[in-house]
């Protein structure tokens, strides 16, 4: 039976090599999800912090928008953010989280 790949919170009797294979999981997710994108949306997410994580619900894509032209425009790209990332799994979301001292984060669940 496969454990679910879960943030150490999340699990904390997961232990270090299964760790480390969620890790890669997540790496190679996020690196087949990155080439899943048309060139414009890769500039715009490679502009921001981000990165794919696996958990019990699925995967999340999380965004850290540097600022707030960059964060509108991530906005505005979720509909072609949720297509990319739904290749993976039925059951993922999407955290942006804005520039420091502009508001919380938003999260969109697919």
């Amino acid at each position: 039976m496969n454990k679910p790949c879960l943030p150490p919170d999340d699990l904390p009797s997961l232990n270090p090599h299964d760790r480390q294979l969620c890790w890669e999981l997540e790496d190679i997710v996020s690196e087949l999800f990155f080439k899943s994108c048309d060139p414009i949306t890769q500039d715009l997410i490679s502009r921001c912090g981000w990165d794919v994580t696996t958990g019990s619900h699925g995967l999340t894509l999380i965004i850290i928008c540097p600022n707030q032209d960059l964060n509108w425009q991530i906005i505005q790209s979720i509909p072609l953010l949720a297509d990319s990332l739904q290749e993976f799994s039925s059951c993922s979301k999407i955290r942006i989280y804005p520039p420091p001292g502009m508001g919380s984060a938003m999260e969109v669940v697919l």
